[in-house]
């Protein structure tokens, strides 16, 4: 059981700050679709918000610096949510308390990047971020009937 509600299901991942690694993310994504019967619009979100934040991590939390501990576990509780749990020796960084982004402004493109919390909010049921003595925990949790909606 996990602090969520969860249960482990004993899938998770290890992964260095490397870019390269997100690579890693799509096939395994597809094979816990597989395993758990994740819809494909499910999948689509955890794609896009797993890429997001490990990306983030990458790139800010730790700099660029490689070879930096990032370890993903795959969740899910009884009422259906399939729940990522991201955690890092980054910094400290809430992305779950971050403040609103105002509204795109397609006429402006002076904002590209710095999306991506808006991208989690809106792909994403859950986000729960928990300071460790080491780093982060940030939890992405997704629900099939919302991830349909924010796809569609």
């Amino acid at each position: 059981m996990t602090g969520n509600g969860g249960y482990t299901t004993g899938e998770s991942m290890n992964l260095k700050s490397r870019i390269s690694e997100l690579a890693q993310i799509p096939p395994w994504i597809e094979g816990l679709a597989s395993q758990f019967s994740i819809p494909e619009s499910t999948q689509f979100a955890m794609n896009l918000c797993l890429e997001e934040v490990l990306s983030n991590i990458v790139l800010h939390g730790y700099a660029g610096k490689p070879d930096c501990p990032i370890h993903i576990q795959f969740t899910r509780s009884r009422e259906g949510y399939f729940v990522f749990v991201v955690e890092d020796e980054a910094p400290p960084f809430n992305t779950a308390d971050s403040p609103a982004l105002p509204p795109i402004n397609p006429l402006d493109d002076s904002h590209i990047g710095g999306q991506g919390i808006r991208l989690l909010r809106q792909f994403a049921d859950v986000l729960e971020y928990q300071a460790t003595p080491n780093g982060n925990r940030l939890s992405v949790g997704f629900s099939p009937a919302h991830s349909s909606i924010a796809k569609g």
